[in-house]
């Protein structure tokens, strides 16, 4: 299965380099589409000379407007059979994108991989894990969980995207994420897989929407967590 993988940037300086490095270093083809959000540094042209002369490798770059506004042009652009979300800043292995698209070709609707942000999977081992959809939605509408509700971990399948029309809440620059996989979840009944390894690799940036976020924006998580909790009676 070939995946489509977006990968939203804003001001990214140094940091983008080393994302860019490990997806040249990706083991399978992909779809990639690298969605400058109206940076004002050097980020947008190392995009566009990233991707040259590499037919399925596409940057663009659109006015400011968030982050969930780049990651629905990816969307609505992809044309694999899965799609694969990744920040800018972050870190992914070698195999990343091709043991996402292992565990969508196995059947399901979801799979996702190990990560390390302060911690690694409690679980081990070199396989699967089968998940239902009550299981899955467990491990992604709640914090602290080893799946967890981030995107950046995760392929979904295309096909159950366009089943659920499902995109980011643009008035979100805060659980958006959370918001989404919580949404596809509980909408998408079927087969959830996870594959205990450490293939992606969150960093931490100073300036990155989690170590800036204010009081109103701690309120406007707890307000999306709500809504996430609701989304359970979908499920049945």
């Amino acid at each position: 299965m070939k995946l489509t993988v977006v990968v939203p940037t804003y001001n990214l300086g140094a940091y983008i380099k080393a994302l860019l490095d490990d997806l040249a270093a990706q083991t399978v083809d992909f779809e990639l589409w690298l969605i400058d959000d109206g940076s004002t540094g050097e980020t947008a042209t190392r995009l566009t000379e990233f991707v040259r002369g590499i037919s399925d490798f596409h940057a663009v770059q659109l006015a400011h407007r968030g982050v969930s506004v780049a990651r629905n042009y990816g969307l609505q652009h992809a044309t694999g059979d899965g799609i694969v979300f990744i920040d800018g800043d972050d870190l992914v292995a070698p195999t990343f994108v091709a043991a996402l698209s292992q565990g969508l070709a196995q059947g399901a609707v979801l799979a996702a991989v190990g990560y390390e942000w302060f911690r690694r999977p409690r679980s081990r081992g070199n396989n699967f894990i089968e998940l239902d959809q009550r299981e899955m939605f467990a491990q992604v509408s709640q914090h602290g969980t080893e799946i967890g509700g981030y995107i950046w971990n995760k392929a979904f399948s295309r096909a159950a995207l366009l089943t659920a029309r499902l995109t980011f809440d643009e008035s979100l620059h805060i659980a958006e994420d959370y918001l989404f996989t919580a949404s596809f979840v509980a909408q998408t009944p079927g087969k959830y897989v996870y594959l205990p390894q450490v293939l992606y690799t969150k960093r931490n940036r100073p300036d990155s929407t989690i170590h800036t976020a204010t009081w109103r924006d701690r309120q406007t998580e707890d307000t999306v967590f709500k809504r996430i909790h609701a989304l359970q009676r979908l499920i049945q």
